[in-house]
């Protein structure tokens, strides 16, 4: 609501009940142009700056390091007190958990060299409550070959409450980290060990205050027109929620605000609150608009993350949404069936969907699938239907004559075909414009700034010059698939994500995209990014928007920042001069 009235917010900890939740929190906010802060007090304080100093001897050490860190207290409270309450978001590592970890995680990326670390691993114990929040629990959390922590909380039983952090003779002791000396009248110390010996101790007198310092920088960064704090990232925030959430399923706790059901994220329908950044596109033969960007339904790990990313999607002017029946083993499609009736948008989105991909491509495998897709969507029709795969040993006659025969019925509005070489795609629309029939109108092929040097799939197809050419004279709609070369443009992940079996693995990038023409356009991509202050893979993906006016991407982001990022290449004009660097052999 803050958000949505355009109020700045500074919000204790923990920002949300869970990960998803906070990242539509932080897209919200950069949408409406408004500072969110999560509230760590601490992470503004002097002694924790005292901290990093004193560790920085550690950023170049082949020492092991370890963190130790806790906090527990013990309270005698009813159930339904919001540290017993599920629905309220109790439990230890809610309410206390959250310190350890989050600066555990800031320790280990100053020793990295980066503003903050996402863990390797997680492994974690403890005990729940009768109401089903844990009450206590210890975690060992793996940053790097040499960089470990152990953490712990409570808030049924009182812990030393300290952080220490050792490499080889080397200890830092630093007692209520969390607190720097709020009841001990402003007064803190770091204390210094060498081999066993106190050899120095850092003290600090707190004159102004734990919180108001807090509120002094947030105040400072609002007057200063910033979005966010670089003492506690939008991105840094989004990945301690995203670990809260793992150290959680480590103990089974069930969380209640991640039931489509109860998720009070679902219920706010806060798409209605966002600026419309993609502008409807009339496409003939449809009675829908179309948007620029097309929207992946094979990679969300839950509902609440599916109607997370559907709602700032539709939210922000998309439209058109791509499925298939293979897709996340046929929640795709029940995904987005459910986003789509809860939303009652029937009338205003596009479905792209796809089926008879291997080893079922043949005519008689479509119809069935298209009626069980159709089922799990709870649709009538599936507006652009495209045949997944091809099968070189079935005539393309008879491809068209099911599909033509499936469009009469009404199943299916206009056609097309995916991952077909441009031969067979060529003979199937002439034999389709010869008798009389339904054509494809749809190509939806690889096609980005890298060219696919080895299929990410098998009897995955690119589209080379020739295609395009052809495509441009015959006013075909391309849909293309990993518009972006599935991260092969990102400098770095900014945004921790959920594990999914779809995401590419640096060995797939390398076998896929890894040729001398491939990382030349790279190179020039990120230089020509560096010079106009945006992200490469922005460049890329505008890349191959303005290589056709019915060109309509394809994008699979994981996360709200990532279609964010999407969304401005939209808006991205390269220059004649910066296509033809990008355009090279």
């Amino acid at each position: 609501q803050a958000i949505k009235n355009n109020k700045h917010v500074l919000c204790e900890k923990p920002i949300a009940m869970n990960h998803i939740e906070s990242m539509v929190l932080f897209g919200l906010a950069k949408d409406h142009g408004v500072f969110l802060m999560e509230a760590y007090m601490y992470r503004t304080h002097p002694q924790t700056f005292n901290i990093l100093k004193n560790i920085e001897s550690l950023c170049d050490t082949n020492e092991k390091v370890e963190i130790n860190a806790s906090f527990g207290f013990h309270a005698e409270i009813p159930k339904d007190h919001r540290l017993r309450n599920p629905m309220l978001g109790g439990g230890a590592i809610m309410d206390v958990g959250c310190y350890p970890l989050s600066m555990s995680k800031l320790l280990a990326g100053h020793i990295l060299k980066k503003p903050y670390a996402d863990p390797i691993s997680i492994e974690a114990s403890g005990n729940l409550d009768e109401t089903g929040v844990d009450s206590n629990s210890k975690a060992r959390i793996v940053f790097s070959e040499n960089i470990e922590a152990n953490i712990s909380c409570a808030i049924n039983e009182v812990y030393e409450n300290n952080l220490e952090i050792i490499s080889g003779d080397y200890k830092l002791s630093i007692s209520q980290p969390w607190h720097c000396g709020q009841f001990q009248d402003g007064h803190s110390s770091i204390k210094v060990y060498s081999k066993n010996k106190l050899v120095d101790e850092i003290s600090y007198k707190d004159e102004v205050g734990l919180f108001t310092r807090e509120i002094d920088h947030a105040s400072e960064c609002i007057l200063n027109n910033k979005l966010e704090s670089d003492l506690i990232s939008h991105a840094d925030s989004q990945s301690i929620m995203l670990w809260l959430d793992k150290w959680r399923k480590e103990l089974g706790i069930k969380c209640p605000h991640e039931s489509k059901e109860t998720s009070q994220l679902i219920k706010s329908k806060f798409f209605s609150t966002q600026n419309k950044k993609l502008e409807g596109i009339k496409i003939d033969g449809f009675d829908k608009d179309f948007s620029r960007l097309v929207l992946g339904c094979d990679n969300q790990t839950s509902d609440i993350h599916a109607f997370a990313m559907f709602d700032y999607f539709y939210g922000a002017g998309g439209r058109v949404f791509d499925t298939a029946y293979i897709y996340n083993n046929g929640m795709g499609d029940k995904y987005l069936g459910n986003w789509i009736n809860s939303r009652g948008v029937q009338e205003e989105v596009l479905v792209l969907g796809k089926g008879a991909h291997t080893p079922d491509c043949r005519p008689e495998c479509i119809k069935p699938q298209i009626i069980e897709s159709l089922e799990r969507l709870n649709l009538d029709k599936i507006d652009i239907y495209c045949l997944h795969r091809d099968n070189n040993d079935i005539p393309v006659s008879e491809f068209i004559d099911a599909l033509d025969e499936i469009k009469a019925e009404g199943l299916i509005h206009k056609i097309g075909a995916s991952n077909w070489k441009l031969e067979r795609f060529k003979q199937a629309r002439d034999f389709a414009l010869k008798e009389n029939k339904e054509p494809f109108t749809i190509l939806s092929n690889n096609f980005s700034l890298a060219e696919m040097i080895d299929p990410v799939w098998p009897g995955c197809v690119a589209i080379d010059n020739n295609f395009l050419d052809y495509i441009d004279q015959n006013n075909i709609i391309l849909f293309p698939w990993s518009s972006t070369a599935r991260g092969f443009f990102i400098k770095k992940k900014e945004i921790a994500t959920s594990d999914h079996f779809s995401n590419p693995s640096m060995d797939e990038e390398k076998r896929v995209w890894h040729s001398e023409s491939n990382l030349k356009k790279r190179e020039i991509c990120f230089n020509i990014a560096a010079e106009r202050n945006v992200e490469p893979i922005e460049i890329a993906l505008a890349y191959v928007i303005q290589s056709s006016k019915i060109i309509f991407p394809l994008i699979g982001p994981r996360t709200i920042n990532e279609l964010n990022s999407s969304i401005f290449a939209t808006s991205l004009n390269l220059t004649n001069a910066e296509i033809k660097q990008l355009t090279i052999n």
